[in-house]
């Protein structure tokens, strides 16, 4: 039997019945709890300390992506380039690169090009800037570079998006005594309704939002982004490449995406249409383009400029202003453009004597 603390009481007359009587119970003496004043102190400086380098780490962040926060023209200083500018004095090609494409790949893709390029003058490319593209700051910066090399005669090269742009550009800088030679469109949509790309909702929201989100905003744009566009990975990899490509100092800034996907949205809007019909226009095109209506844009362009000289150019399976992947592809297809709109000057061959 098990022990216990009760004990027996009398048996009762009628019976040998023993019953047990427990003890009452000992009151339960309730302790006050003593605030643990140390812990909390030790969390409210610990979370202090990690609001404060979230800020930081804000401010860091936005100074990787707002370092290249200047509209600047650059021009590869290499021997092709100087052979060029030695040859074809007074001309140059301008490369405006796409949606969102950071300084390092329009680098790429003008590397890509540059060969064709200098068959007609040397080759730069312009950046645009992290506080978001400004058509004015880029005209006053070609103005500076053209007065500065002295240039006369501008070939554009727009890469997607940057089309749209070189087509503005362009109409500015003729109405300040440049002429423009050749307007050659990588893949460029003629107005926003050629997009056939799953991120044009992302287009149109970023359009009417303005702003600078900063850390957290980059957060949930890269966590957005990577599981929009997984690309074979699971849930918890695309949302890791999704920030990382956010937080990459080489991409561009939130802002710089909401003003190009305004400009984008309402293109052709700010056209004036004083293209001269000397201007030539080419269109190289992926036929099946899984961002753009290759056939459509052609279209919207013709329509836009339809007295100027135009050559159509196919970049089967070429996919999306990409240069840069397929080199050879897009070389060959810029000089049999060029050949057509701006054919190069005839040597004079020497007379054989006749005897």
């Amino acid at each position: 039997m098990p022990a216990t603390n009760a004990t027996p009481s009398q048996p009762h007359p009628g019976g040998d019945t023993t019953h047990w009587v427990h003890p009452p119970a000992e009151p339960r003496l309730r302790r006050r709890q003593i605030p643990d004043t140390p812990r909390r102190a030790f969390l409210a400086v610990m979370g202090s300390a990690a609001v404060a380098t979230a800020f930081k780490a804000n401010i860091a962040a936005d100074a990787l992506l707002t370092e290249r926060s200047q509209y600047r023209v650059t021009t590869p200083d290499n021997d092709e380039n100087k052979v060029a500018a030695d040859r074809f004095r007074g001309r140059t090609w301008y490369l405006l690169g796409g949606f969102r494409v950071s300084y390092r790949d329009a680098a790429r893709k003008l590397a890509a090009l540059q060969p064709a390029m200098n068959t007609r003058a040397p080759a730069s490319y312009i950046g645009y800037s992290n506080e978001g593209i400004d058509i004015a700051q880029l005209f006053i910066a070609i103005q500076r570079d053209a007065y500065a090399r002295k240039i006369d005669t501008v070939y554009f090269y727009g890469d997607s998006f940057g089309g749209m742009a070189a087509v503005v550009l362009a109409s500015l800088l003729v109405q300040n005594g440049i002429t423009v030679k050749v307007i050659v469109m990588g893949s460029t949509p003629s107005s926003v309704r050629d997009i056939l790309d799953p991120g044009k909702e992302y287009i149109t929201l970023a359009g009417r939002v303005v702003p600078y989100l900063g850390l957290v905003g980059r957060l949930g744009a890269g966590v957005a982004s990577g599981l929009a566009n997984p690309n074979g990975q699971g849930m918890y990899q695309a949302a890791r490449s999704g920030i990382n490509n956010s937080l990459n100092p080489e991409n561009n800034s939130l802002i710089l995406s909401t003003t190009q996907a305004t400009f984008l949205q309402t293109f052709p809007a700010q056209f004036d249409g004083r293209i001269p019909s000397s201007t030539g226009l080419g269109l190289m095109y992926d036929p099946d383009d899984f961002i753009v209506n290759a056939r459509q844009a052609m279209v919207g362009w013709k329509a836009l400029l339809p007295k100027n000289p135009t050559i159509e150019y196919e970049l089967p399976h070429t996919g999306h202003a990409s240069p840069e992947i397929h080199p050879d592809v897009y070389r060959s297809g810029l000089e049999v453009v060029l050949d057509k709109l701006d054919p190069p000057p005839l040597t004079s061959q020497p007379v054989q004597p006749i005897f």
